[in-house]
């Protein structure tokens, strides 16, 4: 009766579940384990159960004790109360059998609780592993990576400080003049699910990296994405500077003349007429190939 009412004390019974089983809140320390226990736990994982323990604040699924002799032994749950005692919890709650097992049965409820917990469908985990963006969630499920699979491919993102964003990817491919079959070329680019997909000359392969590093020289940008970005943003001010409208359609010069180089003597004749009409209002610094306009509509004109 003695060893009973010492038990009693160590649990404030909250529920009766019948067949000899309550919910009880449980001191801790009046809590012993098995001697012997033949389920073991690495001990990251041990140290990730005490993280996600202390995190709650409780345990998440309920320890099944058994009181005998005037103790609380665990019948179930030995690493759940390992790991709340490294948390620093003082009591949990627990289930307690009453009925007066006998230490054979105490076995047997141990091994069982052990051994029938079931096995995981890989297929299924998969598909609750894509549900996870949270990094903590991750590191609290302990899934491993033959598991995490595409949900790992983010998981460096969400380690470092990130915001979610979407992106596009384009592919810019430099060609051999060899390369005839451009639609076979472009249905294996696609396979890729690009964006953008362009086709140049092999040999420009090597003028647009030169470009490139020069550029990120010039500009002293040692990131290749802002070195990009920086050059965008020039060819659109030099577009802008010259009044260039996306509705109206435009040509290049050297699509008129032949060629983009002029004898030096003309070059500097031109350049006098462009500041004239300039200063005198009849271009700006935006259309000052009307001038050009200007005089062939006279020419045409027969004046």
């Amino acid at each position: 009766m003695a060893a009973e009412e010492s038990a009693a004390m160590s649990y404030e019974k909250i529920y009766d579940m019948g067949t000899g089983l309550i919910i009880a809140k449980v001191q801790l320390d009046k809590v012993r384990e098995q001697d012997i226990n033949a389920r073991i736990m690495k001990k990251e994982m041990q140290d990730q159960l005490t993280a996600n323990i202390k995190n709650r604040g409780q345990l998440e699924s309920l320890p099944l004790l058994v009181e005998k002799d005037g103790v609380l032994e665990i019948i179930s749950g030995h690493h759940r109360i390992k790991s709340a005692r490294a948390a620093g919890m003082k009591e949990i709650i627990a289930i307690i059998d009453v009925s007066g097992l006998s230490r054979s049965k105490i076995a047997s409820k141990q091994l069982a609780h052990n051994a029938i917990s079931g096995f995981d469908d890989p297929s299924i985990l998969r598909e609750i592993c894509k549900m996870l963006d949270d990094v903590d969630d991750m590191l609290e499920s302990f899934i491993g990576k033959d598991i995490m699979e595409e949900p790992l491919e983010q998981y460096d993102k969400l380690l470092s400080p990130a915001v979610h964003f979407d992106f596009k990817n384009i592919t810019f491919s430099f060609l051999p003049h060899q390369v005839k079959d451009m639609d076979a070329l472009v249905k294996n680019l696609e396979s890729s699910a690009p964006e953008i997909i362009g086709v140049a000359p092999y040999e420009q392969c090597k003028q647009f990296i030169e470009a490139l590093a020069r550029y990120q020289k010039f500009s002293d940008i040692r990131n290749v994405g802002a070195a990009i970005h920086s050059m965008i943003e020039s060819v659109t001010e030099k577009m802008d500077e010259v009044g260039f409208k996306d509705d109206e359609e435009w040509t290049y010069l050297t699509k008129i003349f032949g060629s983009n180089a002029i004898p030096a003597e003309s070059a500097a004749t031109i350049t006098k007429a462009i500041k004239k009409a300039e200063k005198d209002g009849a271009i700006t610094s935006k259309n000052r190939w009307q001038l050009i306009e200007m005089l062939a509509t006279e020419y045409l004109a027969g004046k």
